[in-house]
């Protein structure tokens, strides 16, 4: 499974990020062995992805699945969209969506929009 992950500059509630990261893994097919999430930041959700990635990472492979993480550009998601399963976007309250998520919803991707 892909996930694609966003934000914006004043996104910093880990605890919501969390919970977008359960949602995906609610969405990860039985048989799918590998969460794979690439990040088009900023550092601040990069960090997050980083450490949420390294954390899960015993508690994964003791169920036999890998995870791993890719810091990309958002222009790398853009490109790979239709590999894409799963988009999240994080921000505070009343801050607009980025293109990104526009796209992704335009290509029939799940998205989840996350807010505090």
């Amino acid at each position: 499974m892909i996930v694609a992950v966003q934000g914006t500059h004043d996104f910093e509630d880990y605890n919501v990020f969390l919970r977008a990261m359960a949602v995906a893994l609610s969405c990860l097919p039985e048989e799918d062995k590998e969460f794979n999430i690439y990040s088009a930041g900023p550092a601040k959700i990069n960090s997050f992805v980083s450490e949420f990635s390294n954390l899960s990472e015993r508690g994964m492979k003791g169920r036999g699945r890998k995870i791993k993480f890719y810091t990309v550009p958002p222009s790398w998601i853009e490109e790979n969209m239709e590999h894409v399963n799963y988009f999240a976007f994080l921000s505070k309250p009343k801050e607009p969506v980025s293109k990104l998520t526009t796209f992704a919803e335009s290509k029939n991707v799940e998205v989840g929009i996350f807010r505090y």
